[in-house]
C-alpha cells in the first residue's frame, strides 16, 4: 500500500513537469493520475507474474492472457493522457512564452525526419508512448527506492534518528523544512549516503540487457565457444551491488560506507571512469538521463517524510521488516511496506 501511495503522490509532481498543470487544475490532474498509479502497479504485477513464471509451465494461452492485460492497461493510458496533451496544445496557443517549458511542449515542437525533408510532428500514439515512458520511469523507480529506504529506516531506528537530526538541521527557526538543490548536493552527506546504500542493495531496475560487439569468441561456463559479436549480455544490477568481492558485509544496510573515509566514499549513483561497483541507473553512454532528477526527487521526498513523521513497524514485527524482493520491470517489495506513521510536532 505504501508503494501505491508514494506512486500517486509522485505522479502528481511529475504530471506538473510534463503537462505544466496549474494549481487550479490540480483536482482534475489528481483524478487523472490516481488511476495510472493503480494501473502502473497492476502493470508491474502482471509483468512480474510473466517474468517470474518458469518456462516449463508457461503455456502459450497464459502468455497471451497476460500480454492482453498489459495491452489493455496501456490502452487506458491513451484515454488518460490524450485529453491532457490536447489541453496543453490549446493552452500553448494562448501563451506568449514562458521561462519553464513542460515536457509535452518539447514533444509538440519535435519534428521527425521524413522523405520531404521538412519533418513531421509526432503522432498521438508516439506522444502518449513518450509521456507514459517519462511518467513511468520518473515515478515507479523513485517510489520503489523510497519504499525500500523507509523499510530499512524502520528496521534500523538508529539510522532513522541519525538521518532525522541531519534533516532537522536544515529547518528554519519555525521548524519549517527548507532545503535547496545545493544543500542536497553538498550539505547533507548522510541523506546522500542513505539513498546510495538503498540503491546499492535494491537497484530499481533488476537487470539490464546489452549486446556485445567485436571479433573473436568466448566460452560460457566451459561450454562450446560462441561468437562475441551480437551476443546478448544480462547484467544483474542487484548482484553487482552485493558482490562480496567488492563490498564489506554486502547484505547489511550500512550508509556509513558512503561517507568520508568509508569504503565507498567516491562511489556515486553513476559509475566513474575507473571501476563499476554499482550502477542502479545503468552505465556508459546508455545510462539513465534522469539520474540527477531521480536523486533529487528521492532525497527531497525522503527528507520531507522523515521531517514530518516518525516511522515504526506496524503491529507485531518482531522478525523485522520482510525484505523479500520481487523482480519485474521494477524491483519492489513482495510484501508491500506496512508502517505505523506518527506526525511529529
Amino acid at each position: 500500500m505504501e508503494f501505491l501511495m508514494l506512486l500517486a503522490v509522485l505522479l502528481c509532481l511529475v504530471a506538473g513537469m510534463v503537462f505544466h498543470t496549474r494549481r487550479a487544475h490540480a483536482q482534475a490532474t489528481i483524478h487523472h493520475v490516481a488511476d495510472p498509479a493503480v494501473a502502473h502497479r497492476a502493470l508491474i504485477e502482471n509483468a512480474d507474474d510473466l517474468l517470474n513464471r518458469p518456462a516449463a509451465i508457461f503455456p502459450v494461452a497464459l502468455a497471451t492472457w497476460g500480454f492482453r492485460r498489459i495491452s489493455a492497461l496501456l490502452d487506458r493510458q491513451v484515454e488518460l493522457y490524450l485529453p491532457l496533451i490536447a489541453a496543453r496544445r490549446q493552452a500553448r496557443s494562448q501563451l506568449c512564452g514562458g521561462i519553464i517549458r513542460p515536457y509535452v511542449d518539447t514533444l509538440l515542437d519535435l519534428r521527425v525526419p521524413d522523405s520531404n525533408g521538412a519533418g513531421r510532428p509526432l503522432r498521438d500514439g508516439e506522444l502518449v508512448g513518450l509521456v507514459f515512458e517519462f511518467l513511468g520511469t520518473a515515478t515507479g523507480s523513485t517510489a520503489a527506492c523510497l519504499e525500500w529506504t523507509l523499510a530499512h529506516l524502520i528496521d534500523q531506528p538508529e539510522v532513522q534518528d541519525k538521518l532525522r537530526r541531519e534533516i532537522n538541521a536544515e529547518a528554519d527557526g519555525g521548524g519549517m523544512l527548507s532545503i535547496s538543490s545545493k544543500s542536497i548536493r553538498s550539505g547533507m552527506p548522510y541523506l546522500n549516503a542513505v539513498v546510495l546504500e538503498s540503491l546499492r542493495m535494491h537497484p530499481p531496475v533488476p537487470f539490464i540487457m546489452r549486446s556485445a560487439h567485436g571479433e573473436g569468441a568466448t566460452a560460457i561456463g566451459g561450454a562450446t565457444a560462441v561468437p562475441v559479436d551480437g551476443l546478448s549480455v544480462r547484467f544483474d544490477l542487484g548482484g553487482i551491488g552485493r558482490d562480496g568481492k567488492s563490498w564489506t558485509d554486502p547484505d547489511k544496510f550500512r550508509p556509513e560506507r558512503f561517507l568520508a573515509g568509508g569504503e565507498a566514499e567516491d562511489v556515486g549513483p553513476a559509475p566513474g571512469p575507473k571501476e563499476i561497483r554499482m550502477m542502479p541507473f545503468g552505465a556508459g553512454h546508455r545510462h539513465c538521463p534522469g539520474v540527477n532528477m531521480g536523486m533529487l526527487h528521492i532525497k527531497c521526498f525522503l527528507a520531507a517524510l522523515l521531517h514530518g513523521f516518525d516511522w515504526a513497524p506496524a503491529g507485531d514485527c518482531s522478525g523485522g521488516v520482510d525484505m523479500t524482493e520481487l523482480d519485474g520491470f521494477v524491483k519492489i517489495m513482495e510484501q508491500p511496506l506496512s508502517a505505523r506513521v506518527t506526525r511529529r510536532t
